[in-house]
């Protein structure tokens, strides 16, 4: 099968010189997973230029991890749609929902018309506009519509009206957007990432972010500089623990909410929702990914880790939801999960149902392989 690799290769000298290199490698890391399972696979690196080249070259599908163009992450749903245009079926979600997905307060609104838990929000457009009086502090500033943690550091977490304005003031200023203030949830950090669509989709262990007693993070913030700072504090004492040590109860709501979101916004092939618990314990959803980093050390490979999915058959996997949900038969006559679950003493499983009851029974018992 002839596949398109759509990814990023960026300007060496950018700001975001960290995410930006992690985007080109799983750009890479993709076209070497899937080329081991026999596809003739080629990179196109997304500019002015790729939408001849794709219609010249007739790709039969497309695994799509552009998260740029033009350095903008603001063009992503415009790749999705491009695809659309040229008639190429590719991986992930479609242009509305990766639109919806970038906008936060919009993610936020539907989850709150379907009762969906997510923190008490308000947008600002300007500093001085009035605080709702019923938003309690703390409470967490960010931007609307940037990903990859962009914008949110320690200060994000303000406790009072004055430094809520600051920190307004900044995220106006810097990313020429407006302002997302919701209210601070306290308590631990967890990610559920999401394989399948529909009714078949399902959820893989509960990951947690934790992180260690930092001076300058005391609310545990997973801030831009605890993702991709190598050098800082913040990033060598952040680890993701999965699956997570949490009670079987907790494990399963956080599961639910998650399977929910995902079902809720039309995301496609794969996700992750990221979670926060309050001062007692109540799970309230923060942010849907809809194409999530699928970087090794990115939450979801890792998630995929604890079922003893490698690297390689997670892309096979999320290639081959994509080819179901299009009605694309496999060339090569590799099932999207034939070969994933191996484990002593348990038949490997040959067809799709019987893999996908292995799944759910792993998953939902929280063990690793």
């Amino acid at each position: 099968m002839k596949i398109a690799i759509l990814s990023n290769i960026f300007d060496s000298n950018s700001d975001n010189k960290e995410v930006e290199d992690s985007l080109t490698q799983v750009g890479k890391k993709t076209k070497a997973a899937l080329e081991s399972y026999g596809h003739e696979v080629t990179f196109y690196d997304v500019n002015e230029r790729v939408f001849e080249k794709l219609r010249r070259a007739k790709p039969d599908a497309a695994f799509n991890v552009c998260e740029r163009f033009n350095g903008s992450s603001l063009f992503e749903p415009h790749v999705a749609s491009m695809l659309e245009l040229l008639g190429i079926p590719y991986t992930g979600s479609g242009p509305l929902a990766l639109a919806t997905c970038m906008n936060k307060p919009m993610v936020k609104a539907v989850l709150m018309h379907h009762e969906i838990p997510t923190p008490k929000y308000q947008v600002f457009y300007s500093r001085y506009r009035k605080l709702d009086p019923e938003l309690k502090f703390p409470l967490i500033v960010k931007p609307c519509s940037m990903d990859n943690s962009i914008g949110i550091t320690p200060e994000s977490v303000v406790k009072n009206e004055e430094e809520m304005r600051r920190q307004i003031n900044f995220i106006l200023k810097t990313y020429s957007q407006p302002a997302l203030v919701e209210e601070f949830m306290a308590g631990r950090e967890f990610t559920v990432s999401i394989l399948g669509n529909d009714k078949e989709a399902m959820p893989l262990p509960v990951c947690e972010i934790e992180m260690g007693n930092i001076p300058d993070n005391p609310d545990k913030i997973y801030s831009y500089d605890a993702k991709w700072d190598e050098n800082g504090i913040n990033y060598n004492q952040t680890y993701m623990d999965c699956p997570a040590k949490i009670p079987k109860y907790l494990e399963l709501k956080l599961q639910k909410l998650a399977l929910e979101t995902h079902r809720m916004l039309g995301v496609r092939d794969y996700s992750r929702v990221d979670l926060r618990l309050d001062e007692e314990n109540n799970p309230y959803v923060l942010e849907m990914n809809p194409n999530p980093g699928i970087s090794a050390d990115c939450f979801l490979p890792y998630s995929a880790t604890a079922l003893n999915i490698n690297y390689n058959q997670l892309i096979n996997i999320i290639f081959c939801c994509a080819l179901e949900r299009n009605g694309i038969t496999n060339d090569k006559k590799v099932s999207c999960v034939a070969d994933v679950i191996k484990e002593d003493g348990m038949a490997k499983a040959d067809t799709k149902e019987e893999v996908k009851a292995l799944l759910s029974i792993k998953v939902l018992a929280g063990q690793a392989a």
